[in-house]
């Protein structure tokens, strides 16, 4: 053998030992997770799990599908090349979709995850198991969605881990994950939890059983329809599908009694079929109120010719909820002899009580538009308009005519809902009567339909120039509402009308166009034609300054500066809530001017704003408004100190508890009612006792909870002959408030102070007597 024979053979060895070791390489990947157990589920696991395909004979190539996936910009993109990835894709496409899964888009996490799930090899269960901890609630719960999709043995442990922990907020997740799961495991573990103490989670448990069908679930089930949790019991009978005889009987006699379950049991016996057509009907006609109309629906479920009689005879001869029940499940099963039995009904002097015309106006046939046609020439004007609307859309030109009349003589309520049937059929004549009538009218009429027109036709100069008639109507509604309507526009044409009427002479009407402007957004013209007509209205200075102060534009803060200067307190203080609004340095400093402002008002408007920031800086503000000149002020910021809470707010209210003012005082005391803490109790109890009964009295209410110490007082209060008769009376019906025991010779003292109690004086124990040491 040469040399060069040798090197030919060991070259055809090692291509060999290769292409064997790349073979098994290829042959270990790819691998589909093997399927959970599931030996009593109603359909076969391989019938459940993902369907798969090859690429080559889905048409489809696997790489140019990923390319596209990378390069999408849309969500719904990458869901539909997502979904086609999941039939065809393999581990290579697993790894390669890894990128998404930090995207920051939100669903593009969520849609590669549910592509793993249906890919469902053990490296795409192994990539789900991976995400079930992700911190971002969206996507952890659709890895685990994807995890029960992926229908393997290896996500039932982690699922089942997850469905059992009380607490965590993906819990319910996971339970529906083993529903989709379907495993024998993923039944006994939803069997455990249906049966657990939690009743939210057994409900959701009971769901999950349900979408599984197996025979193990179904037994399950059956147990739990007699849970004690209502909740639970109607979720056991809703997930159920397949009713027996056995299950038939149990559930009528639920619907005959009447208890909790009842919505359950009836939306449950509409699966099983005209054996439970005797009940429902008897449901229907004589039952619970609570149940009638669910019945009915069940009925129209059943669907066949006996259910259809028995949604007859319902329309004919039930109450007007029943009827109305019925000729809606009628609409819904369709049909010939379902639709006969409506138009017999519309027909008839319960047509428009009973719902019929307005299920027919739902349902095609020549039929149909012949009796609505019917109704509309002998009807009575209810039934007419029942039956325009239809007819109308049909083009039918007898509906379009009637409408027309409405429109122009109807009633107002008429007029409206006539001129809305116009607006809405879009016909070329419906809209020309919608111009005449607007031409026409006055006032609501007038501007209603011309709001019509302009969503119609918003380009219509025409309905523009109407608009703009109404602003110079002289009418404040109808120019109010045109104006509104010009501003919705936002057409070059609109905006002039209303910046002619905003540089006019009628000041009510600047006004009213200001306010469309402003809404529509300041800019150019606009802006400078509201800043002129600002300089000449304080009205419209008003509103422009809160707009511009919000669009952070300079002009606000200088007209914000410009109104704190103003005498008149109310005009002062709206500048110091709008710059309130503003997170910007000068309105900070503009504010803080504010709080030391000459006008009460304006400083009362400006302590609000510490309460954005309750620092301690924000604290010794309070404190020293609490001390103001004026008693409306000191008022304000002891309720202000109460809101924020902290230690140095509650010292400044019991300082102000000792004020030499009766009223100052009374504020601190209604500010202490706001406080958790057990010195204000204490506070209080003393202040019962202050020399000015309205001190006193306002220290008994704030005191609502009473508590011993407040109770012992009251008691003294009530036993004390020096006191105010007026203020004892008071003590004693607080007492009795608070529901304190007293001694029999207190409740003695209350009864002839007030009068004997409902229920009685208390039961004897001694808990507040009249030797009890109060000070």
């Amino acid at each position: 053998m040469t040399s060069l024979t040798r090197w030919k053979l060991a070259c055809a060895l090692f291509a060999a030992v290769a292409g064997y070791a790349v073979f098994n390489h290829r042959a270990g990947a790819n691998t589909p997770a093997p399927a959970a157990s599931a030996r009593t589920a109603s359909i076969p696991f391989v019938l459940r799990r993902p369907l798969h395909v090859s690429a080559d004979a889905a048409g489809v190539s696997r790489s140019d599908l990923v390319e596209r996936v990378l390069r999408a910009r849309s969500l719904r993109d990458i869901q539909i090349l997502t979904d086609k990835l999941g039939a065809v894709g393999d581990d290579q496409v697993v790894d390669q979709l890894e990128p998404l899964l930090s995207d920051g888009r939100r669903g593009v996490p969520e849609a590669i995850l549910a592509c793993y799930g249906r890919i469902g090899t053990e490296h795409a269960v192994a990539a789900l198991i991976e995400r079930i901890t992700d911190d971002r609630p969206a996507v952890r719960a659709a890895a685990i969605a994807a995890l029960g999709a992926t229908q393997s043995a290896g996500a039932e442990p982690p699922l089942i881990e997850l469905a059992g922990r009380a607490g965590d907020p993906a819990q319910g997740a996971a339970i529906g994950a083993l529903g989709e799961l379907a495993s024998d495991g993923a039944v006994a573990a939803l069997i455990r939890l249906a049966t657990g103490s939690d009743p939210e989670v057994a409900a959701q448990a009971v769901s999950a059983l349900g979408s599984i069908n197996s025979d193990a679930g179904s037994a399950a089930l059956r147990r739990l329809i007699d849970a004690p949790d209502e909740r639970v019991a109607s979720a056991a009978i809703a997930a159920i599908e397949t009713i027996d005889g056995a299950l038939l009987t149990k559930l009528s006699a639920i619907v005959q009694s009447g208890d909790r379950r009842l919505p359950a049991a009836i939306a449950a016996l509409a699966h099983a079929g005209e054996a439970a057509l005797p009940v429902l009907r008897a449901a229907a006609t004589t039952g619970a109120a609570t149940g009638r109309t669910a019945a009915i629906a069940a009925i129209g479920e059943l669907g066949g010719p006996r259910a259809i009689q028995a949604l007859g005879d319902l329309l004919n001869t039930g109450d007007r909820t029943s009827a109305t029940a019925a000729a809606a499940a009628l609409a819904a099963i369709g049909g010939k002899d379902a639709r006969e039995l409506l138009i017999n009904a519309a027909m008839s002097e319960r047509g428009e009580a009973s719902g019929a015309l307005a299920q027919l106006a739902g349902m095609q046939g020549e039929d149909v538009d012949q009796a609505l046609l019917s109704v509309l020439h002998s009807g009575s004007i209810g039934e007419r308009r029942a039956a325009l609307p239809r007819l109308i859309k049909a083009g039918r030109p007898e509906a379009l005519q009637l409408a027309i009349d409405l429109a122009r003589g109807g009633g107002r309520q008429e007029k409206l809902e006539a001129m809305q049937l116009l607006a809405s059929s879009g016909a070329p004549r419906a809209l020309d009567a919608l111009v005449d009538v607007a031409g026409k009218a006055r006032g609501q009429t007038r501007v209603s339909a011309l709001e019509l027109l302009a969503r119609a036709r918003p380009g219509d100069p025409g309905v523009t120039q109407l608009l703009a008639d109404s602003l110079r109507s002289g009418r404040r509604d109808e120019a109010m509402y045109a104006a509104n309507v010009l501003g919705q526009l936002g057409s070059e044409p609109a905006r002039q009308a209303l910046l002619g009427a905003l540089t006019g002479k009628d000041a009510q009407l600047a006004t009213v166009a200001a306010t469309a402007l402003v809404e529509v957004g300041i800019s150019g013209p606009v802006k400078t034609a509201l800043l002129s007509a600002a300089q000449r209205s304080p009205e419209i200075k008003q509103q422009l300054m809160g707009q511009l102060i919000q669009a952070g534009e300079p002009e606000g803060i200088r007209m914000a500066e410009e109104m704190l200067g103003s005498s008149d307190g109310s005009t002062a203080s709206a500048a110091v809530y709008a710059l309130i609004g503003a997170d910007s340095p000068d309105a900070r400093q503009l504010v803080d001017r504010a709080l030391t402002a000459k006008e009460p008002s304006v400083r009362m408007a400006a302590m609000s704003s510490l309460l954005q920031n309750p620092d301690d800086k924000a604290t010794d503000t309070l404190a020293r408004m609490a001390k103001d000149p004026d008693p409306e002020v000191r008022t304000t910021a002891l309720a202000t100190l109460g809101q924020l809470g902290s230690d140095r707010a509650e010292q400044a209210i019991f300082d102000a508890a000792r004020s030499a003012t009766p009223n100052d005082r009374v504020a601190a005391i209604n500010a202490m009612s706001s406080l958790d803490d057990e010195r204000a109790t204490g506070q209080l109890a003393q202040l019962m006792r202050d020399p000015d009964p309205g001190v006193a009295e306002a220290a008994m209410r704030s005191a609502a909870g009473g508590g011993p110490e407040v109770d012992r007082t009251l008691a003294a209060i009530m036993n004390d002959p020096g006191r105010d008769i007026d203020l004892r009376r008071y003590a004693a019906r607080q007492l009795r408030r608070h529901g304190a025991e007293l001694d029999p010779a207190m409740a003695q003292a209350a009864t002839q102070l007030l009068g004997a109690a409902a229920g009685g004086a208390g039961d004897g124990r001694v808990i507040v007597t009249d030797t009890e040491d109060v000070d």
